[in-house]
């Protein structure tokens, strides 16, 4: 009974998805006997797996809210902004199994999936404009799998960044968090940006800020609670930040939601989001 049960509940919650992925919390599940924790067990071969916490801004599938538009990929969830020719944030799950050996390097693809009517950024949008192609979701972190590691080229996985910002302390981070995978971790991560420092061709907006929340859970553990590993960093997109490690850009995650207008773990209890979101990582171990 408890498996059929079981079945029905990840149905239910599939359709809800594709239907209206606005309609709330999606995944996860609020234990009602404490309060300090929540189940993060994903629905089996659903997309939900990918947002355990909830929709940052509630996204929907619905094409007229076109600078809120959920995409669905095999290797990342996203909210894009139609107007911004970016996402508003990006959100992807990296276990071991993720990690790879280094695969030829893909190229850039505009997204087809964007509804008709929607802006298609291209490769040759930043062409010129001295701003990287910064992914979202890091290519290394698709190496196991050819078929997802395109998916990270598509360009609603990237946004302009400084050659500083996304070679050194973006890039430093990634290199950690896979490094936390590879030590039997799972890693969600919600990834994205806010702010406008200029446009490039007219077309996509260069924020002044990228931001990010690592949620470490280690092997076996399928509960985040309040002394579950939460990493939030908010890093300027400037020159000049070559030198600066990542660990400087850590703050809270109340402060993230503040400025970038989003909602990160709408789906766990309110005790346990004040505790978690207002909070900066003290962990001392340092990136190489």
């Amino acid at each position: 009974m408890k498996a059929m049960l079981s079945t029905i509940l990840s149905f239910a919650l599939g359709l809800c998805f594709l239907a209206n992925a606005g309609c709330g919390r999606w995944a996860a599940r609020t234990d009602s006997k404490d309060n300090n924790s929540a189940s993060v067990t994903p629905t089996t071969a659903n997309p939900t797996e990918l947002l355990p916490f909830g929709n940052p801004s509630n996204a929907t599938t619905d094409p007229s809210n076109a600078d809120n538009y959920l995409v669905v990929h095999d290797s990342h969830v996203l909210s894009y902004n139609n107007s911004r020719g970016t996402a508003n944030w990006v959100a992807w799950r990296t276990t071991g199994a993720d990690l790879g050996d280094r695969l030829p390097r893909t190229d850039f693809q505009p997204d087809q999936t964007l509804p008709n009517g929607f802006r298609r950024i291209t490769y040759y949008d930043y062409s010129g404009s001295r701003y990287d192609r910064g992914h979202m979701v890091p290519s290394a972190d698709r190496f196991a799998n050819k078929d997802l590691n395109e998916q990270t080229f598509l360009m609603t996985n990237i946004v302009p960044q400084t050659g500083d910002l996304n070679q050194f302390p973006w890039n430093k981070l990634e290199s950690y968090s896979r490094g936390l995978a590879r030590r039997g971790n799972t890693i969600y991560t919600i990834a994205g940006v806010y702010g406008d420092k200029e446009r490039l061709r007219g077309k996509v907006t260069v924020p002044t800020n990228c931001w990010k929340v690592i949620v470490v859970l280690r092997s076996g553990r399928t509960e985040i609670t309040d002394s579950t590993r939460i990493i939030a960093v908010d890093m300027p997109n400037i020159e000049g930040i070559a030198d600066v490690r990542w660990e400087t850009y850590k703050t809270t995650v109340r402060s993230i939601e503040e400025k970038a207008g989003v909602d990160l773990f709408s789906t766990l209890p309110r005790e346990l989001q004040e505790t978690i979101e207002t909070r900066i990582d003290q962990n001392t171990l340092h990136s190489p």
